[in-house]
Order: structure tokens, then C-alpha cells, then sequence
């Protein structure tokens, strides 16, 4: 069996680049709801100032951006040029003039000591080969009675199951595993406790299962392009992608139910104080 390769942060950046136009609109839009939600947990208000760290498509950034009118702005960052521009255009199309967005490294963030009221990451710590130096980054930019909002995949129960514990049985059975440069699931003790290394006190987590559907066996497979198994999927030669993806699909459609494939997911949200 070959040894895993982890993602490197390029590696990651062109996932993410070539994902930015689907990314969140194949299938449910699953990180808006978690995003929203996150956003639900945090004590923003009007006025305040707030780093959405990774955004993605803006599914933190968005909201935040009008819990935080009047007179608050939203500035998001993430590492892929390509996602960036794309949550700057679903800002502007929703008529939020007080958001910026900027390419940035979540480890090395430019900005000023204690610059922002609030900080949020959403479903993103364990794409940062170093998570602890991303969030002592977080908190450095933070004002000082100032508050973060993080959330992870919880590790109960496993995320999507039973369609991504399959797939990634199917990834080690081909030697082709790309991991993540961190792990992806942690228990609500295991957060606050790397939150409060980073400096970070009273936090404060509330863990949530959902249950999401999938109607086609396609539109599941286009949601692994946009995220982290995507890193191993596109790394195959198109023989080997086909025959794997044929393979795959014989095993999950015994999982499917008359309305699609239904996958449990969990996550952690947790709120500290900086």
C-alpha cells in the first residue's frame, strides 16, 4: 500500500480555484446552512467590524455582513484567488456594499493587531498545515474582549456517512489517498481545547446533526470535486477516475433511498472570547 500524501497548501489552492464557480451549488448548499448557523451563534452587532477567515463562498460572510449593518463591515479572506472572486460577485449581486474579500494565508494574516470586534472560520481549520498558528493569528487580530466563531465536523457521527466513509475505504483500496494536512473531525473538548492554547477563553460549544440528501448519484460525486476528496479524485488519470467513480457508484447506489442518498452530519460550534 502506498503512504498517504498530505495536501499542500498549493495543492489545496488549485482544488479550490477550480472549484470556485460550483462550489456550494452542487446539491444542498450545505455550507450556507452551516454558515448561517455559525453566524445564528455568534454575538455580532451593528457597527462591529469582523474577519470571516476562509470564506469560501461568503457562507459566513454574508450574513454577517447584514447582522452587522448598520455601519459594520465583513472583510473575508481565503487562500484561492478564484473563490475569492466569486464570493466578491455573490456579495455585490446581493447588494452588500460593506464586505471587502482578499487572497490571504489564514497563517501569515496582514492585518494590524486587534483590528476586528469578531473573527469566524467556518468548516475550514483543517485545511491549515499549521491550525495553531492560523488561530493565534485569529486571535492576534481580535480586540481584546472581542469574540471567535469556529465550527468543525464533529466526530460523531462521522461526516456523510455512509457516503464518504465508502468513498475513502475505495481511496485506500486504490493507494491513492490525498489527506487533508489535518485531521477533519473532532470532538467539542478537543475544539475548546485548541482554542484555549490559542489564547481564547470562555468558549462555550453546542454540537448539531443534520441529515442531507442527495438526489442523484452525480450530484453527490460533483460535491466531492469542491471538497477535500476532490484532491484525490482529480489526481487520477482520467482511466483511473472512471473506473473508479463506476465502482463506486455500484457500491453507494445500494445505500440510496427513494428520495437520493442521505448523509448525517455533524458539527461543533464553538464561541470564545478573546
Amino acid at each position: 500500500m502506498h503512504e498517504p500524501k498530505v495536501a499542500s497548501k498549493e495543492t489545496l489552492e488549485q482544488l479550490f480555484d477550480g472549484a470556485a464557480k460550483s462550489y456550494d451549488h452542487t446539491g444542498p448548499s450545505i455550507f450556507t446552512m452551516f454558515g448561517e448557523r455559525l453566524v445564528e451563534l455568534v454575538p455580532l452587532e451593528p457597527g462591529f467590524r469582523v474577519l470571516d477567515v476562509a470564506t469560501g463562498a461568503g457562507a459566513a460572510l454574508l450574513p454577517a455582513a447584514r447582522r452587522v449593518r448598520p455601519g459594520g463591515h465583513v472583510t473575508g479572506t481565503d487562500l484561492s484567488g478564484e473563490i475569492v472572486r466569486e464570493a466578491a460577485r455573490t456579495a455585490a449581486e446581493a447588494g452588500l456594499a460593506n464586505v471587502d474579500l482578499l487572497k490571504m494565508d489564514a497563517e501569515d494574516l496582514e492585518f494590524a493587531d486587534e483590528t476586528f470586534d469578531a473573527v469566524l472560520c467556518a468548516l475550514s481549520l483543517f485545511l491549515f498545515p499549521d491550525m495553531e498558528a492560523a488561530l493565534r493569528e485569529m486571535h492576534r487580530v481580535c480586540r481584546p474582549g472581542g469574540c471567535i466563531g469556529i465550527s468543525v465536523f464533529d466526530k460523531t457521527p462521522l461526516p456523510f456517512e455512509p457516503g464518504l466513509p465508502l468513498l475513502f475505504q475505495q481511496f485506500v483500496e486504490y493507494g491513492a489517498l490525498v489527506m487533508m494536512p489535518n485531521p477533519v473531525v473532532y470532538a467539542p473538548d478537543e475544539l475548546e481545547d485548541l482554542l484555549g492554547r490559542c489564547g481564547f477563553s470562555s468558549v462555550e460549544s453546542v454540537s448539531e446533526t443534520s441529515k442531507i440528501v442527495y438526489p442523484t448519484e452525480e450530484e453527490w460525486w460533483a460535491f466531492q470535486l469542491t471538497t477535500g476528496p476532490g484532491a484525490t479524485i482529480l489526481e487520477m488519470d482520467d482511466e483511473t477516475r472512471s473506473r473508479f467513480k463506476e465502482e463506486y457508484f455500484k457500491r453507494l447506489r445500494p445505500l440510496f433511498h427513494d428520495d437520493g442518498l442521505h448523509a448525517t452530519v455533524g458539527i461543533v460550534y464553538s464561541v470564545a472570547r478573546r
